[in-house]
């Protein structure tokens, strides 16, 4: 044969098109790049945080000074809900360091806003649009339900458990003369008690959310959180049906608005679950189609 053959060689192998591993580097890239030039530096973020505890500090002052001025008519309000009462104060400066401890927590309800504001500024940068969207909703809900339960203290459960408590003495021979000091701090504690336990929508949809409890499991122990309520409700309350049922009803109703919400916010977790599975299945069947 007049022409050599020629060694069968090794084909050259195509080269294959690289992708991004896991269809996500280029994507994470442009994340970064954007999370880098939206990055302060340490310095930066220790000014900031600063100026806002100045701001904060700043409100409080104007706030307590507020709340001070008007301490005496906020005093004859807290003491009208106990008109079977008598008051005294027993210390020479009692009276004044009332007047201290109403512009003290009348301060704080006053600058809340504020603060919590500028606490939502601080953290708003270093979250996602979902994260952004949660922290605002439970802020905003949650000191919504937190003015509520004071509220219903202040019109509904203190006038009943102070009636119940100059109750006790059937044959009206003690006369009850309380301090003011210990009324006004018997008051308030019992207004946050009742303003943390008007909470419970919030504490109960956080751990449905990061996935503790379950709807179904707070839907089969509510006969028994019934019962709980009705015995707390029997415990603080007069000894007589419609003092108990409107203390206890509105509970029932709170814990049982949390399970709907909740089971609600599980659906949308499920469905959200469910559409992110699929497109990455969608995404894997495309990879797939394209080395094929």
């Amino acid at each position: 044969m007049s022409q050599d053959k020629k060694k069968p060689g090794k084909a050259p192998v195509p080269k294959k098109k690289t992708k991004p591993e896991d269809g996500y580097e280029m994507i994470d890239e442009e994340e970064e790049a954007l999370e880098e030039a939206d990055r302060m530096s340490i310095s930066g973020h220790l000014a900031e945080l600063r100026n806002r505890l100045i701001i904060c500090i700043v409100a409080f002052v104007a706030a307590f000074g507020i709340a001070l001025w008007q301490s005496g008519p906020l005093t004859t309000l807290l003491l009208s809900r106990g008109s079977q009462f008598s008051f005294v104060f027993i210390s020479p400066a009692e009276l004044m360091m009332n007047y201290f401890r109403i512009a003290m927590i009348g301060g704080v309800v006053i600058a809340v806003p504020v603060i919590a504001y500028h606490i939502w500024q601080f953290l708003r940068p270093g979250l996602k649009v979902k994260e952004k969207r949660f922290f605002a909703l439970v802020m905003t809900i949650g000191l919504g339900l937190f003015v509520l339960g004071v509220l219903f203290a202040f019109y509904i459960a203190l006038p009943i458990i102070l009636n119940f408590f100059a109750s006790l003495d059937a044959s009206q021979t003690i006369k009850p003369m309380i301090s003011v000091q210990e009324y006004i701090s018997y008051f308030l504690t019992t207004m946050i008690i009742f303003g943390v336990i008007f909470e419970c929508p919030i504490v109960i949809c956080s751990l449905v959310g990061v996935g503790i409890v379950k709807p179904q499991t707070l839907q089969k122990s509510f006969k028994y959180v019934v019962i709980g309520i009705f015995t707390v409700g029997a415990i603080i309350t007069p000894p007589d049906v419609t003092s108990q049922i409107l203390v206890s009803v509105p509970l029932m109703l709170l814990y049982e608005g949390s399970v709907l919400l909740s089971r609600f916010l599980f659906r949308r977790k499920l469905k959200e679950r469910e559409e992110e599975e699929r497109e990455l299945e969608e995404y894997v069947e495309e990879d797939e189609d394209e080395e094929d």
